[in-house]
């Protein structure tokens, strides 16, 4: 009998936001080919045997549990000074080293290839993966692991050179703490036997750019899905589920923290709702949002919004791609696009920003429509566009057969399965 390949994921939570869907997908995915997949997380909220918490490491000892974590508090407490005196003016999201103890875990466990996915929010320090005497692969979720701090640079190209002067931390200073930790990250990729892997030829463009990874060698593995889960169903049974009117057209529009994360372009979105209030009748269409609760402020506009609130049954969240008639992706960067191929998946034809990996994902008037980056009269125009192009079904067959033939388990999986071999 063959023997099985052994592969240890590693991501901050098994289930909670885009990254995590997406690692543990390859993770399932590579397990039903013949490939001992487990999946070492921070945050466990699966009840996946192949999962394994950090906590399964922890020390039971009381007191010796007490005093690393006032040492871990204690750290945290330096390292956030050294943070205040910048001024994020951006509001973008930002991540330094800062890591929890392991307590060995990566010794412990036996496996062939470390599979990184995901690390931040305080998991993994890149410093210890010097001691990996073992092929890494890298599977990039945003654009950490090439920047000093930021996980989408947007418009900046520092990270070509060696950051520093950071826009996002209003910083005119070349020596600040996104080049300093510039500096580490070199350090701590010099000796490592790392293989990256981006979900979008966009991301791998970005590495073969960056000054920090541009020396690994790069593939590109769309995200997966699994397309029995993520299909059609009865549009008038998802409006039931849901208690919306199945004789309007449903603009849907979520991620995780939805309404506050920048990145994911609510503003954009609202800025067009604008534009269709002049050129529609709003009493035909209505909003709905998941990933986030109905804000504090009232959002003013003719147009009713429905708040679904923060969605991890995958049930649900089909039901309600299902219940729509067009999804919204306005994200300002998107390595791949994934809340984009889950709705194509199920039918639902998508509108986003020409730009970044979700180009690769949404073919321009045939499974969606790109709009001019950032036009929010664009969008508007490529919404409007999509409801009223969809009469006949065109753009949903279109869209779940582009999933069908990129980005289910089976092939994702096959890809993910012949690079580890490779590899070995």
């Amino acid at each position: 009998m063959e023997k099985k390949l052994k592969i240890l994921s590693v991501n901050t939570s098994d289930v909670s936001g885009g990254a995590a869907r997406a690692a543990f997908r390859i993770h399932k995915a590579v397990n039903k080919l013949n490939v001992n997949s487990q999946l070492f997380v921070k945050n466990k909220l699966s009840k996946e045997d192949s999962v394994i918490s950090l906590l399964e490491f922890v020390p039971k000892n009381f007191f010796n549990s007490a005093f690393l974590y006032l040492q871990y508090k204690l750290k945290n407490k330096i390292q956030h000074y050294q943070w205040a005196k910048y001024q994020n003016k951006e509001n973008v999201f930002l991540s330094d080293l800062r890591s929890v103890r392991l307590y060995g875990a990566l010794k412990k466990l036996d496996y062939d290839i470390l599979h990184l996915h995901w690390i931040n929010l305080r998991f993994l320090n890149i410093k210890k993966l010097r001691k990996i005497n073992k092929p890494i692969v890298w599977t990039l979720h945003d654009s950490w692991a090439f920047t000093g701090v930021c996980h989408f640079f947007y418009n900046c190209d520092n990270y070509k050179d060696s950051c520093g002067k950071c826009p996002f931390l209003n910083s005119d200073n070349p020596n600040d703490i996104s080049h300093s930790i510039w500096l580490k990250k070199e350090k701590a990729y010099q000796s490592l036997n790392l293989h990256i892997v981006t979900p979008s030829k966009w991301l791998e463009s970005c590495v073969k750019n960056s000054s920090l990874l541009k020396k690994f060698d790069v593939s590109v593995i769309p995200n997966c899905l699994d397309t029995d889960i993520y299909k059609p169903l009865s549009k008038p049974e998802a409006c039931d589920y849901w208690k919306l009117d199945p004789t309007k057209k449903k603009i849907l529009f979520g991620a995780m923290n939805a309404i506050k994360d920048k990145n994911k372009g609510f503003d954009y979105l609202l800025a067009a709702i604008s534009f269709l209030e002049k050129y529609t009748a709003c009493n035909s269409l209505e909003l709905v949002i998941f990933g986030s609760d109905k804000p504090m402020q009232e959002i003013k506009t003719l147009i009713p919004i429905h708040y679904l609130g923060c969605l991890l049954d995958e049930m649900e969240i089909v039901t309600a791609y299902n219940a729509s008639d067009v999804m919204v992706v306005p994200s300002l960067s998107e390595v791949f696009g994934q809340t984009a191929s889950e709705s194509m998946a199920c039918g639902i034809p998508v509108v986003a920003f020409n730009c970044s990996g979700i180009k690769e994902v949404v073919d321009h008037k045939i499974t969606g429509y790109l709009a001019d980056p950032y036009s929010a009269e664009n969008l508007a125009e490529g919404i409007i566009w999509c409801l009223e192009n969809n009469k006949n079904n065109t753009l949903s067959i279109n869209a779940r057969k582009k999933v069908l033939e990129n980005y289910s388990m089976s092939k994702v999986g096959e890809l993910y399965r012949d690079l580890y071999m490779k590899l070995i």
